[in-house]
């Protein structure tokens, strides 16, 4: 008999400590949040979870849907967010991180954040004051939902 294993996304990213980007996708998301400024942006990183590391592969913009306090608040379409999974499952990856901006104010993860958060993904957050990024950081909130903990970025020029 053949025992089948089925583990989600958010399993292997529970056990993560590192996603590595190239600089392209991070070029990719800080535009993003510059373009969509004074609004929050968001999109997904693709890729996949690799020997307690996420690596990321394509970053996707997606429309913050939210109609009020865009400036405050993002919003993704739930069919959006499931096509989007569907074609990262179609090439073999998955979705490894949420990427959104916060309009001046700083990079951290706000009360809000955290409670709309899920174990597993990394989030990318990213302070956009007066249009122009000022800085990022990539946190994972841990498996209680109590807290976010900062994760290291190790950023690579392109893959091997």
């Amino acid at each position: 008999m053949i025992q089948v294993n089925v583990i989600l996304a958010q399993d292997f990213g529970i056990n993560m400590t590192e996603i590595v980007l190239t600089q392209d996708i991070i070029n990719s998301f800080l535009k993003h949040g510059e373009e969509e400024y004074p609004f929050e942006c968001c999109g997904f990183i693709l890729g996949h979870f690799f020997d307690r590391k996420s690596v990321g592969i394509e970053y996707i913009a997606v429309t913050n849907t939210n109609e009020e306090n865009k400036d405050r608040r993002f919003l993704i379409d739930p069919i959006v967010y499931q096509d989007t999974e569907d074609m990262a499952d179609e090439n073999g990856l998955s979705i490894i991180c949420i990427v959104h901006s916060h309009p001046n104010h700083p990079d951290r993860p706000s009360e809000f954040d955290r409670n709309h958060a899920w174990p597993g993904f990394s989030y990318i957050i990213m302070s956009i004051n007066k249009g122009v990024y000022t800085c990022y950081r990539s946190w994972k909130l841990n498996e209680d939902r109590t807290k976010f903990i900062k994760e290291k970025i190790t950023i690579i020029k392109e893959y091997a």
